[in-house]
């Protein structure tokens, strides 16, 4: 009877321990992940603290397909969400997404939106971009006022490197930037008065690598000698 009632006990055991293994099988194939969760209301534009008053203690635990879980923040990644600005209102109890931040503290900046006249259409939130200023032959005098009156008719001056993007309205070839209040009118101006563009920034910003350019053969040499002007090229990189 006792023989029967140990191989009892064992066997109930040994489910056990196969049933919690295969669900820890199926958690890990199906995608499920422990992720940050907001601890309470977070209205856009609020910084974000790596803390337990921001935060919740232990995430959340859910299951998503893997593009979406990218979007999210791990359970173990809290520090990475320190200084980061909401854009939008957070409800309490909300997985973050990398989608509704922005790096940064944010708290000395101002929200400048600029219609451009070229961008990517799959920027999101957190993309960093140049912007360029462009006068085309059309506007002989506004390539005059970019780029000096010894300038041709058409003439392209670089104007910041690797911005990162608040929001971005493809439709309305919009982009918001985060700039110093400072920069507010320059950036105003610049948006009223010329044509910009902004090309994807996936590496580094290199001061000095961008110059102006306002002619043909200078577009071609500057392709030819890429090298040329740079202050941020690897030193030991081949010349």
């Amino acid at each position: 009877m006792r023989r029967k009632l140990a191989l009892a006990v064992g066997l109930a055991t040994f489910c056990a321990a196969l049933t919690a293994f295969l669900l820890l099988a199926v958690e890990a194939e199906t995608g499920m992940q422990r992720v940050l969760v907001a601890a309470r209301n977070i209205p856009a534009g609020e910084t974000l603290q790596a803390n337990t008053t921001d935060l919740r203690p232990g995430g959340a635990l859910v299951h998503m397909g893997a593009s979406a879980l990218a979007d999210t923040f791990p359970e173990s990644d809290f520090r990475s969400v320190q200084g980061a600005v909401a854009l939008v209102d957070i409800p309490a109890g909300s997985v973050l997404l990398r989608s509704d931040l922005v790096a940064g503290d944010g708290s000395a900046d101002r929200q400048v939106t600029l219609t451009v006249a070229s961008m990517p259409s799959d920027l999101v939130a957190g993309d960093r971009v140049d912007l360029l200023a462009v006068a085309s032959e059309t506007g002989g005098a506004a390539a005059e006022d970019l780029c000096g009156a010894a300038a041709l008719p058409s003439c392209v001056m670089p104007l910041a490197q690797s911005v990162v993007i608040v929001a971005a309205n493809a439709s309305a070839h919009q982009l918001t930037l985060a700039v110093p209040p400072s920069e507010v009118a320059p950036w105003l101006l610049l948006d009223a008065t010329q044509s910009i563009w902004a090309v994807p920034a996936t590496g580094p910003a290199c001061p000095g690598a961008e110059q102006p350019i306002s002619n043909p053969a200078t577009a071609l040499h500057a392709i030819e000698y890429p090298s040329l002007g740079s202050s941020c090229r690897d030193p030991g990189s081949p010349g």
